[in-house]
């Protein structure tokens, strides 16, 4: 299929990010029919899709997104009222995401899982799928992880409901995510010098292929909640420029013991990784729908690991943060893999080792 003028980017081509990322609400169906809501989500994804770029996504050494003259309604709906809690019942274990299984609620794959694509079964970018359970409804958003970073999710769920409420779209996010994606990236000019990205290189992977999961035990969901004053009060002690490095801090470190306790050895290496939102540094809009998060890369030993006091391991995590939230860092990434012509060398994060590693996201500084 032949690539779709614009939707070419820098960091969402590479093809060791095939996967799709999911976010799910779950909500009260109140006193509106089943009807009634799907006519008026089918309408409202009617909407989007008008106002937006379509496409699909394709496999090589390079992502593109393609029109898809076959695709219909991103819109799926299932009855899950027998495999799924109802809404009380939901609300009443606090929502976490031990209480459903996201394998019913679409049929995307979600990361780590990737998926194989051909011309004749072409991988959505973006599917919205409705569970009907008990009383509610859960409305899974499964987004192409090349396509649509988490913060674009959010930033399509917010178009949604400004559809579902009858209310027009803003206009700056329909122009940011209408222009040529390859414009928004910034390039080092002629005669400033490369940095080393030689961290986020590995071996070329062209042969579509489905990722397996480690051998081991699966993994199970964990939920934990912070008040806001203890929340206060780890900040206080970690003495951090943010609650998020606190946060993070304390929970490498107490993983990092649980490993410990569990035969890691201390001379193994245990790392951090961290969605960095680089919107604001690139100086795009915040409804930018597209790629624009990269990933830190902390690591330590075992054995610093014990040492390292929480204020420690917080400034290490910022430090980090610092290097990715740096123009002249990203014009740099942006120039050395919009350069090079396969794209399956390069990932954010190359060397993450399940046993040894967290990977984290926050949504705190997402507005409500």
């Amino acid at each position: 299929m032949e690539a779709l003028p614009g939707t070419r980017d820098i960091w969402g081509r590479l093809p060791r990010m095939k996967g799709y990322t999911h976010l799910a609400l779950c909500l009260a169906q109140g006193n509106t029919s089943q009807n009634e809501i799907q006519r008026r989500l089918e309408i409202a994804t009617q909407r989007i899709g008008a106002a937006l770029p379509r496409g699909w996504a394709g496999c090589s050494g390079i992502f593109t997104v393609a029109r898809n003259v076959a695709s219909g309604s991103i819109l799926r709906d299932q009855d899950r009222r027998d495999v799924c809690p109802s809404f009380g019942e939901m609300v009443e274990g606090g929502g976490t995401g031990a209480q459903l299984d996201g394998s019913v609620l679409s049929a995307e794959t979600s990361l780590p899982d990737s998926y194989i694509e051909s011309e004749e079964d072409p991988a959505p970018v973006l599917t919205v799928t409705v569970n009907w359970i008990r009383d509610g409804l859960v409305l899974d958003c499964a987004a192409q992880h090349n396509i649509l970073d988490m913060g674009g999710i959010d930033q399509f769920l917010r178009l949604l409901a400004a559809a579902m409420s009858g209310r027009e779209f803003e206009k700056e996010a329909i122009e940011v995510n209408s222009r040529d994606r390859l414009g928004l990236f910034p390039r080092l000019h002629d005669g400033e010098q490369r940095l080393n990205h030689s961290f986020m290189r590995c071996a070329s992977s062209l042969t579509p292929a489905l990722r397996k999961r480690a051998s081991g035990p699966q993994p199970e969901f964990h939920h934990f909640r912070f008040s806001a004053g203890n929340l206060t009060r780890l900040a206080v002690a970690a003495n951090p420029p943010s609650v998020d490095d606190a946060l993070s801090a304390f929970v490498w470190k107490r993983l990092s013991m649980v490993r410990l306790e569990q035969g890691q050895s201390f001379d193994t290496m245990t790392g951090f990784s961290r969605a960095v939102d680089c919107r604001r540094t690139l100086d795009i809009s915040a409804e930018y729908m597209g790629v624009a998060v990269l990933e830190t890369d902390s690591k330590v030993s075992f054995q610093e690991m014990t040492q390292s006091s929480l204020t420690e391991l917080a400034a290490c995590l910022r430090q980090d943060v610092h290097r990715i939230r740096n123009q002249y860092f990203l014009r740099s990434l942006a120039t050395t893999i919009a350069e090079e012509p396969d794209k399956s060398t390069y990932n954010f994060v190359p060397d993450i080792h399940p046993n040894t590693w967290v990977n984290a996201s926050s949504w705190a500084g997402v507005p409500a």
